[in-house]
């Protein structure tokens, strides 16, 4: 059997969600076409610098690598790693990755993040004995909207839920108690800013809160409040006023900083708790 690796730049994206649907077809876990679109797209897939494990032509292990700024530093991200059932136990992501890593050195990028679910031990082991240290402990959140619908009829506060844009948004930046994951930064909700919707929060006026959420997926990517407003209903307004509008029957937050009491203690006034964890993880290039 001949198995060679090189870049994804000429593989369709028919294959690609051909080899996608196949390598998490036994998970809990599947995205159809558009999703894996919007999810690429957001991420900053670069097809040139992701590569992929071939045999025989066809596509049976790869590794979606977004590129972009993440910390004033040129970064690759994992945005989705994965074999085909068949071809698995032969190391190829881990030979994938140590091939790709002279291509991404020579571009200019200078660290490799990624996220890993940490009860995932054997993938926390590859990933560290291939020189990943763990930056940060995340957070998982998902929930149907019965499952707050109580919370969102009390304790509502009278202020104005508009429309927004990101740039209003994103130039608060003392209400962000954590530096937002790679998924949910300024840089991936603009590569993403079709797919999304942005409520303001105003009372008598003045810009106190937003909420930015995809309504196709359920994922709320950031959700603050200035910090002189909070404890008094507005993020609950605000995620009311963006649940009514989503088109799945669930939400979700990702990447919550485990270490970030205001926002896990807001999703536990919601009466959310995780739904697992994850490590983010990180390796000079």
């Amino acid at each position: 059997m001949s198995i060679i690796i090189h870049s994804l730049q000429s593989v369709s994206f028919e294959n690609l969600y051909a080899a996608f649907s196949e390598a998490f077809k036994d998970y809990d876990f599947s995205l159809s076409a558009d999703e894996l679109q919007r999810m690429l797209k957001r991420r900053g897939y670069n097809p040139a610098l992701s590569f992929g494990a071939f045999s025989e032509g066809r596509l049976i292990s790869f590794v979606f690598n977004g590129i972009g700024m993440y910390n004033n530093i040129l970064t690759a991200y994992d945005t989705g790693t994965g074999t085909v059932p068949s071809f698995r136990g032969l190391h190829l992501p881990q030979q994938i990755f140590i091939y790709s890593l002279e291509s991404i050195h020579q571009y200019g990028v200078r660290q490799y993040i990624l996220e890993v679910l940490q009860h995932n031990h054997k993938a926390v082991e590859i990933y560290r004995k291939l020189g990943f240290k763990t930056l940060r402990n995340f957070d998982y959140y998902s929930a149907t909207l019965n499952d707050i619908a109580p919370v969102l009829q009390t304790n509502l506060v009278a202020c104005r839920i508009i429309p927004t844009d990101l740039e209003n948004c994103m130039n608060q930046a003392d209400w962000f108690d954590f530096q937002p994951s790679w998924q949910n930064d300024k840089v991936s909700l603009e590569r993403g800013i079709d797919n999304l919707n942005i409520l303001g929060a105003y009372k008598n006026d003045e810009f106190v809160g937003f909420i930015i959420f995809e309504p196709t997926s359920g994922d709320i990517s950031s959700i603050a409040v200035a910090k002189e407003h909070r404890r008094k209903g507005i993020g609950k307004t605000l995620l009311k006023s963006a649940v009514c509008l989503l088109q799945s029957g669930v939400f979700k937050f990702t990447n919550i900083d485990c270490e970030c009491e205001s926002v896990t203690g807001f999703l536990l006034s919601l009466g959310l708790s995780p739904k697992g964890k994850q490590f983010e993880m990180v390796r000079k290039v």
